[in-house]
């Protein structure tokens, strides 16, 4: 039997860095091998080509690009025929891109390498699986509740596990919207009353999701729901109880449209957690839904998929002190004004402020807080600014801003009305914000020092409320869900997708898909788009009437094993896990890539081909 060996010229990202001839002739006198070249292998006319060379061969090595890319289009073509072994060779990566004149021969000496292991590599087993119609949905913000209502009117089951005792997420608290000012409640509350009128979708609140087993089109998972003291099932939400209670903050409902419209108890505000005899909430209620002996809970679901909607959230005021966040009762954050400005309430006190200083990249864009751009501040704080204006005509508001970053033909008419409206914009950084007023004749208000950059001269500037405008950052738990769901996190934190471009809401993990901010900073049109995407993909992927799936590729020999965990660290896909003295594969969850192999010690961890520990030190000799 031949092994095909299939070159993709990429249309000369490839080839003008390999000399193919030459690689050609030096690999012909290889045993066995056929060698095919073509200048598209991923085009129409390239699949055609593969599928009609591959046909009789006992195994297949592509060398081309990523395997991120097309690896699963020309697997599914070779399954078509049979389950023949398939290597791939990102030679555009790995070679082509990264190497200098020495490309031939290090070209060279990966496809032998290559193709010594697709020699010792037996076919897959195959195996089938039907996936479950049920999608759990991890994070019920806007981009949540939208890819739970399209899977349910596309008749899969849903479930919906939120951490906070409410849903919505952060739009819950927006007043306006940008960039067209809309009222933020009448576009968010639409979606939530959607949901509470389809019982059949699964609301976990004040839950989280603490473990993930199986495969994709079966997972195994298990959420936990904490106490909250309330019966959903009795509670109508009537609001006597509210009333009644003589502690703030023991009983909330704080959101404009709550659901679930039954109220959350806190037992560190209680008094009756606290040892008082206090049960005024329970004698007020009509239904007597109060439950104060309700522990946590865990709920066991099967679903075939999950979509991670989890957000993100303003960096932490707390670490803005230097900006006199905490210690001037001057200095609010953007978020808190939107949702003092969404509850009716005044921002920064019941004054009406005259000056109005709002500062633009608040931690953002510097070392020791945000490195990056989050790109949406600016506009949120230009419409939060217009909205300022509508409130307070007679007062003056200026923007500190480093670069202002508008998205859109809207954008831009958003900040030409903005300059029409007398707004204010002075490019610079903030360097402090001091306590003593300015001018020194005024008897109220903090001083804003900082650079202006345009006119090249330090200011000084009074004001009665500074609003800072911090950066966003990955949701609290991001971490630990991507430690369970064995999602790729990006230096700061954000999930990344398996193909930014091309794959945008799919992750590393076959069955799991990534909607809203989870991937980044995102206003609510672009969160709620990815929702729809994911969404889709996870109905496609549902759908089928049936799933084909490879045998594990990895295997632990127990007599070898010195229990160093050193691959459990090492794996990218968190796929192994020690269990009871073993170490155990997740065949979900393993991408097949082999670093645990590479990299065990004592050879305990075998791939299809077996160990090539002394293979790849001979290679590169």
């Amino acid at each position: 039997m031949k092994i095909g060996l299939f070159l993709c010229e990429c249309g000369g990202n490839i080839s003008e860095k390999i000399h193919f001839e030459t690689l050609v002739k030096r690999l012909s006198g290889l045993e066995d091998l056929k060698i095919f070249r073509h200048p598209f292998l991923c085009s129409p006319e390239g699949q055609s080509f593969f599928r009609e060379k591959a046909r009789g061969l006992s195994g297949v090595l592509v060398a081309a690009c990523s395997p991120h890319l097309h690896q699963e289009t020309f697997w599914h073509l070779i399954r078509k025929e049979a389950p023949q072994p398939l290597k791939w060779l990102a030679l555009r990566e790995e070679v082509a891109w990264t190497s200098g004149p020495e490309a031939t021969e290090k070209a060279e000496r990966l496809l032998k390498f290559f193709l010594r292991a697709l020699r010792r590599s037996r076919p897959p087993a195959l195996r089938t699986l039907k996936p479950m119609p049920h999608v759990l949905i991890l994070g019920a913000g806007a981009a949540g509740i939208k890819a739970a209502l399209r899977l349910n009117a596309c008749g899969l089951e849903v479930s919906l596990v939120e951490r906070e005792p409410f849903v919505g997420g952060k739009a819950l608290y927006l007043d306006r919207l940008y960039p067209r000012l809309e009222c933020a409640s009448c576009v968010v509350s639409p979606l939530i009353s959607a949901l509470a009128a389809r019982p059949e979708i699964r609301v976990f609140t004040q839950a989280r999701l603490v473990k993930v087993e199986g495969e994709a089109g079966d997972f195994v998972v298990e959420v936990e729901t904490l106490p909250r003291f309330v019966d959903l099932e009795r509670c109508n939400g009537c609001g006597k109880c509210l009333e009644i209670c003589p502690r703030p903050g023991a009983l909330e409902r704080d959101p404009p449209h709550p659901f679930p419209q039954a109220p959350v108890l806190r037992p560190q505000a209680c008094l009756h957690f606290q040892g008082k005899k206090c049960q005024l909430c329970q004698k007020a209620c009509p239904k007597k839904a109060f439950l104060f002996r309700e522990g946590p809970r865990r709920h066991t679901l099967r679903v075939g998929g999950l979509i991670v909607a989890t957000g993100f959230q303003p960096y932490p005021g707390a670490r803005l002190e230097s900006l006199g966040y905490g210690r001037l009762p001057e200095v609010t954050t953007l978020y808190e004004v939107e949702k003092a400005l969404s509850q009716g309430k005044a921002p920064g006190g019941q004054k009406r402020p005259q000056r109005i200083a709002i500062v633009h990249c608040a931690g953002s864009r510097e070392q020791g807080h945000l490195p990056y751009c989050s790109e949406v501040c600016c506009g949120f704080a230009l419409k939060a600014s217009l909205r300022l204006k509508e409130l307070y005509p007679e007062a003056e508001i200026t923007h500190f801003y480093q670069d202002l970053r508008l998205r859109g033909l809207a954008g831009e008419e958003l900040y030409r009305r903005a300059r029409r409206a007398g707004l204010r914009f002075v490019r610079g950084r903030v360097a402090e914000i001091s306590p003593i007023p300015y001018p020194e004749t005024s008897s109220r208000g903090v001083t804003v020092v900082a650079e202006d950059t345009l006119a090249r001269r330090r200011l000084k500037w009074g004001a009665d409320l500074v609003i800072l405008v911090p950066g966003f950052v990955p949701e609290r738990g991001a971490g630990e869900v991507a430690g369970l769901l064995g999602l790729c996190p990006d230096e700061y934190g954000f999930f990344e997708p398996r193909e930014e471009k091309t794959a945008p809401v799919e992750s590393f993990r076959e069955g799991i898909w990534l909607a809203g901010a989870c991937t980044g900073p995102k206003n609510l049109a672009d969160s709620v788009a990815t929702a729809e995407a994911a969404a889709l993909a996870a109905f496609l992927f549902l759908r089928q009437e049936s799933l084909v799936k490879e045998a594990p590729s990895i295997y632990w020999h127990e007599n070898r094993c010195g229990f160093c965990q050193l691959c459990v660290e090492l794996c990218p896909f968190a796929a192994i896990r020690p269990l009871e003295g073993q170490i155990k594969i997740d065949p979900g969850a393993c991408r097949h890539c082999g670093l645990c192999v590479s990299a065990c010690p004592s050879g305990a961890l075998e791939g299809s081909e077996g160990s090539f520990t002394e293979d790849w030190r001979e290679l590169w000799r």
